[in-house]
């Protein structure tokens, strides 16, 4: 089912149509086959036998291994032969590979639609915790007035259409959306490589990974990026930052701390791609704002992925924002409420822009909310 209307009575038409199209949920008196093998799966598979029911095991297409958790894991043809009508949960929750497709494979295989993760959350989310924009269904419905006149602040109508259609796919309307990715590269596309082509610019990278988005700036035409403050908390990302931006011969500085709301030492998990602050973290950081560490500085580019810390870092960047208008572009998919929390607190912070959004990996990952100044 598609959704292709983002007006405020598109907005408010999600709420009839979620009333009409109730959530699943797993059957405990039977037991669950999990689709897939990985993190998510072992982790849904703890918090389903938390909750006391049974998981009887988990399937590949081709499997990679043969348990996990003490559990088999078998193919589609194995599953077949021992449960033909086997209850299914869907364990993968990743950027890679889009639900629409995932799911027709046990289809074709003569098995139910597997329960989504968003079906999932709404059972077992206390167990499973923060997993990014994963939400109870009513986060959604109980701000689609606020994600309405966010869809209206925005400059074109590709973002309203992003917004709108980003939200009835995580309510579980519109799965078709989990293969859309907007065209244009990730941060320096047509939204923001006009306001930037032909001069020289300072670059600001809050949770710079390995250096591949910088490396990526330095390889558009007409840009030039004179400095770049490159901050990445992460030790092992960190030390990949440091050699690859070294063979570049720039003057990036790279610095291993992490961007927050003011200066403090945290607790970080460091995991490679999905690193973030929490309290059962293996490793401690530095975390400085952005005014403490540019006071009075210059930067015309800043570019925030810092795994839900996005609304902290703003407001510490507050007066750096002020004093430079650079264009901003903002992860917006780590948080359910990012969708709308977000765009209201630069739009707060940031007069006189224009405001877009973007999709840039399946199921509604690597969404990214950009603001240009006006007049630049």
């Amino acid at each position: 089912m598609g959704a292709t209307t983002s007006n405020d009575g598109g907005f408010a038409a999600l709420e009839s149509r979620v009333q009409s199209n109730p959530f699943r949920q797993i059957d405990p008196a039977k037991p669950v086959w999990i689709f897939g093998a990985g993190s998510f799966a072992q982790d849904l598979a703890r918090a389903m036998r938390a909750r006391g029911i049974e998981v009887a095991g988990f399937v590949e297409t081709v499997p990679g291994k043969t348990s996990a958790l003490g559990l088999d894991v078998v193919d589609w043809k194995t599953l077949a032969s021992r449960e033909k009508q086997a209850q299914l949960a869907l364990g993968m929750f990743n950027h890679r590979h889009s639900f629409d497709k995932v799911v027709r494979i046990p289809v074709e295989a003569g098995f139910q639609v597997p329960l989504m993760p968003w079906e999932l959350y709404e059972q077992f989310g206390d167990q499973l915790g923060w997993r990014y924009w994963l939400g109870r269904r009513d986060v959604l419905t109980r701000n689609l007035a606020r994600l309405a006149r966010t869809a209206e602040g925005f400059a074109d109508e590709i973002s309203r259409q992003v917004l709108f259609r980003t939200c009835a796919f995580r309510l579980g309307l519109d799965l078709d959306y989990s293969s859309h990715v907007s065209e244009g590269s990730q941060y320096f596309n047509e939204i923001t490589l006009p306001v930037l082509a032909g001069r020289s610019i300072v670059y600001l990278d809050c949770g710079a990974y390995n250096g591949d988005t910088y490396i990526d700036l330095q390889s558009r035409p007409g840009v030039r990026c004179s400095q770049a403050f490159l901050l990445e908390p992460d030790p092992a990302n960190f030390s990949e930052l440091v050699s690859r931006v070294s063979t570049l011969h720039s003057s990036a500085i790279c610095l291993p701390l992490a961007a927050a709301e003011t200066y403090s030492i945290l607790t970080f998990s460091s995991d490679g791609t999905s690193s973030a602050i929490g309290a059962n973290g293996d490793v401690h950081i530095a975390a400085v704002a952005v005014d403490e560490l540019l006071p009075g500085g210059t930067v015309d580019l800043i570019k925030m992925d810092v795994e839900g810390a996005e609304a902290r870092v703003l407001r510490g960047a507050r007066q750096t924002i002020l004093r430079n208008r650079p264009v901003l572009a903002v992860s917006l998919y780590h948080n359910p409420q990012d969708l709308w929390e977000l765009p209201e607190l630069l739009s707060d912070l940031c007069r006189d822009y224009r405001f877009y959004i973007r999709q840039h990996c399946f199921n509604s990952f690597e969404l990214v909310l950009y603001a240009v100044p006006e007049w630049r």
